[in-house]
């Protein structure tokens, strides 16, 4: 620059010293290059437009003062090699509209009022801001492969109980988050939970069905028996010729996330009118999917107040995951409005536990078979085995900014486990064979799905 700066000065200091040499051949001036303290006359203007320097001409009079005359200091600068003063900077790259609710502009969606914020020319860049969600869950999951339990015998083909009768309803649950913005805006890190938690009951009677009810688990339960205070007797006694039948499931799901996200920024397109944008996010995940089932049966009334005669085969299966995932995020704004579709994929470590047992008011069935390696056990058994869980996530949305810092936003969100265990795959083919039992079932998948509704604050 300085050089660059050097050629028009010499110019201007050489048309300089020409015109005093006409004036005055006999006195010879030092250089017109600007420095402290020296002695020289006023110099013609820089060509126009040049340094915003003023175009008039300037006279020349041997007398003049020895102070430098006060021209534009942008030109004198320029002069003396000084660098020109820069303005705030720019900041390339970043677009003003709004890419999601809590991001740059924390005015309403149509001003540039900024709030904890510091400004740019004309749009607000937060440096440090934290924003808090909460909001309702209402989900639903599909099925397993459905397990016949009871029929009618006097109607074979008509089964009467299937593990889907108590299969999981519509159910709602809760989801907060907490989180900050850092680096100006440009990545947050949020840290999230949320639960679901499901009851259903089903019960079939005697009076419901034409014959005796019974259970299709009666060979199966041969080897197994239960004292009720008379004595040793065959479960299927306890579940065939019943006077009901209950069947009881219970689900449950946690998840436990700590992510870090673009908000996004990794490619943003401004049309003018709407603004698309796309980030990414990685992080960790904890997932625990419970569900138990119950089946039950008593054979001398219909209620089931845990008196001796009533017995109760349960089932509790735990999956607990734990890894990383990534993903991304992608928004769609217009004005007030904000179209979101995010998706998570992650490879997990799943530990899964099983608790099978068998039991009445007077204790725990045991097996009575002598030619059985079990024979005399009681049939309360626990094993869990570990292996590798896929997870996956979609969550399509809309959000509305109502004021500045207050975001509404509801949508829809699916999420698809692979290699779980499940409390219907546990059920054996013979209930004499503990190994089989211990030996968890974990090759099955679940869907969760449903409708999430909330508002996000951001301060």
């Amino acid at each position: 620059m300085k050089t660059f700066l050097s050629v028009p000065g010499a110019l201007a200091g050489l048309l300089s010293a020409t015109a005093l040499f006409a004036q005055s051949p006999g006195d010879i001036y030092q250089s017109s290059a600007y420095r402290p303290g020296a002695t020289y006359y006023a110099e013609p203007s820089a060509p126009a437009k040049l340094w915003s320097q003023p175009t008039a001409n300037v006279s020349y009079k041997p007398e003049a003062s020895l102070e430098p005359v006060q021209g534009d200091k942008a030109y004198m600068d320029a002069l003396e090699g000084k660098p020109e003063e820069l303005g705030p900077p720019s900041m390339p790259g970043i677009e003003q509209s709004v890419l999601s609710s809590g991001s740059y502009d924390s005015g309403s969606c149509d001003s540039g009022n900024c709030y904890g914020t510091e400004v740019y020319g004309d749009f607000c860049q937060p440096c440090s801001r934290w924003f808090a969600y909460g909001g309702a869950l209402i989900m639903n999951r599909d099925l397993e492969k459905e397990v016949w339990l009871s029929y009618d015998d006097a109607d074979i083909g008509r089964q009467v109980m299937g593990t889907h009768d108590a299969g999981m309803d519509w159910s709602g649950g809760y989801e907060i988050r907490l989180g900050q913005y850092t680096g100006c805006g440009t990545w947050a890190w949020e840290g999230v939970f949320w639960a679901i938690r499901d009851t259903t009951e089903f019960q079939v009677l005697d009076t419901q069905v034409t014959g005796n009810l019974n259970t299709v688990l009666e060979d199966a339960f041969q080897g197994l028996s239960y004292n009720d205070g008379g004595g040793l007797a065959n479960i299927e006694d306890y579940y065939n010729n019943a006077l009901s039948h209950r069947l009881r499931r219970t689900s449950d799901f946690y998840n436990i996330e700590l992510n870090m996200f673009q908000d996004p920024t990794m490619y943003s397109c401004n049309t003018g009118c709407s603004t698309f944008s796309v980030g990414v996010l990685g992080g960790v995940r904890y997932f625990r999917f419970a569900e138990s089932l119950s089946y039950s049966a008593d054979t001398v009334d219909y209620s089931y107040d845990g008196q001796v005669d009533e017995v109760h085969y349960d089932v509790d299966v735990s999956n607990n995951l734990i890894g990383p995932q990534i993903g991304f995020i992608g928004n769609l704004s217009h004005g007030c409005w904000n179209v979101h579709l995010g998706t998570k994929l992650g490879i997990y470590g799943n530990i899964v536990t099983q608790d099978s047992e068998l039991y009445g008011a007077n204790g725990y069935a045991v097996v009575d078979n002598a030619a059985s390696p079990n024979d005399g056990e009681q049939f309360d058994l626990s094993s869990s085995r570990g292996r590798v869980t896929f997870l996956g996530e979609m969550d399509l949305g809309v959000d509305y900014k109502v004021f500045n810092c207050l975001t509404f936003t509801g949508g829809y969100r699916a999420l698809a486990v692979s290699g779980v265990g499940l409390a219907a795959d546990q059920i054996p083919q013979n209930f004499e064979d503990f190994a089989v039992i211990n030996d968890v079932q974990a090759s099955s998948d679940v869907i969760l799905h449903g409708a999430y509704l909330g508002g996000e604050f951001v301060w």
